[in-house]
């Protein structure tokens, strides 16, 4: 569908929802030089909803229009659509999105704004971002605004309990990329200009501005990050409770401390940082891929989103997903194959450790479909899955060259 015009009572209502959330946090958004004028493209790093209000205070007093999962849609059609956001499904190849993005930007010359992570950062850095954007911005011709928001992992990381830990906000918003520099550069010379944007360190900031997170239960949900230990090797052992995470197998236990940093409560520590753990984890499953032994199955629950006025409903029947190096994501169903995702279909996948309080799952998207899958029995593998999809991707496309 086209973008609708957006509505001024929507629009208000949201936007004074947002100042009012940022004055709560004491949020501040520093503008660096000279900002364009519309229609340019706004992108942003993305740890929590948080970004979302610094993104409405970046963009005020001015309407914008937004890139968001198509699944937010649900239960709220008309709010959104009249409040400029636009539905797109995770990691899918969409041209009709692009058609749509181009009526923001040609026609209606309009702010767009986009998270090119297409998820919250997993430790606060950042996730790789798709190889078209360059070209994407190179079609629309339109100036690029990057936002950098810090602190929004360390108030609400995914992996948490989702209890609020009150920490400084703040913003730093510049023009990165100006009309004329559009005309001139590639559209990998683009890329690699957005790349570079982004850099934050949500751990660094927390080391550097002295923030103290003394939440008693901050290390809880920990282990959804941090699934294997670093001293016996064994995966989806590690269990947290209040500021420690222990490995049920071996029994070292880690302490995440008020600074950010790890510390080892029975032993010499492998990792101080949660990051560093998770580059090692990540390194170990590429490892597995490129020599041939990663490999995931189970039984899930399969739901089904039939459209943003019904949601997701629930498939009858006994469903069971594979995921390998050879053939990528397959589930199949009572009928037969349900889904199938080839490994040079997308380099990234959508999961979420509790969404809607609902349990962990993963994202399985098309042009035309959304399907969400539930492990029954290995919920705890969604991290390693997530990191396989990429190092699957990576292999396949180095043959191919």
């Amino acid at each position: 569908m086209k973008p609708k015009r957006i509505l001024f009572l929507f629009s208000f209502i949201i936007r004074t929802a947002a100042y009012f959330a940022r004055k709560k946090e004491k949020a501040t958004i520093k503008k660096i030089g000279k900002m364009p004028k519309p229609p340019y493209i706004l992108l942003s790093n993305h740890s929590s909803f948080m970004d979302i209000y610094l993104g409405l205070g970046a963009t005020s007093p001015r309407r914008s229009y937004w890139v968001c999962a198509a699944e937010e849609f649900i239960d709220k059609y008309f709010v959104c659509v009249h409040s400029g956001i636009m539905p797109k499904r995770r990691f899918v190849n969409d041209p009709r999105s692009l058609i749509s993005m181009a009526d923001v930007l040609k026609k209606k010359k309009k702010i767009m704004v986009m998270y090119p992570e297409a998820v919250y950062s997993f430790v606060g850095k950042p996730l790789r971002i798709d190889e078209g954007l360059g070209k994407l911005i190179k079609y629309m011709k339109v100036p690029v605004v990057f936002l950098n928001c810090h602190g929004s992992y360390l108030r609400q990381p995914q992996w948490s309990d989702q209890q609020v830990r009150p920490v400084p906000i703040t913003a730093e918003m510049e023009c990165v990329i100006s009309k004329s520099e559009i005309e001139e550069l590639s559209a990998g010379d683009i890329q690699k200009i957005i790349r570079n944007c982004f850099n934050f360190d949500e751990e660094e900031y927390q080391l550097q501005n002295h923030i103290k997170i003394d939440y008693p239960n901050r290390a809880v949900g920990l282990e959804r990050v941090l699934y294997q230990c670093p001293h016996c090797g064994k995966e989806f052992e590690m269990s947290s409770n209040g500021d420690t995470l222990k490995c049920d197998s071996c029994g070292v236990e880690y302490r995440l401390n008020e600074d950010g940093t790890l510390s080892c409560v029975n032993g010499e520590a492998k990792f101080t940082k949660i990051s560093s753990w998770f580059e090692w984890e990540k390194s170990n499953v590429e490892k597995e891929v490129r020599d041939g032994t990663y490999h995931f199955e189970d039984d899930i629950r399969m739901k089904k989103m039939e459209g943003v006025k019904i949601g997701f409903v629930p498939l009858e029947g006994e469903y069971h997903l594979t995921h390998d190096i050879d053939n990528g994501i397959i589930v199949k169903g009572p009928s037969g194959i349900v889904f199938h995702r080839e490994p040079l279909q997308s380099f990234g996948l959508h999961i979420d450790y509790n969404w809607k309080g609902k349990g962990g799952l993963i994202d399985l998207s098309s042009p035309d479909e959304t399907y969400f899958a539930y492990p029954l029995h290995k919920e705890k593998w969604l991290t390693k899955i997530r990191f396989a999809v990429e190092a699957i991707y990576d292999l396949k496309k180095e043959k191919i060259k």
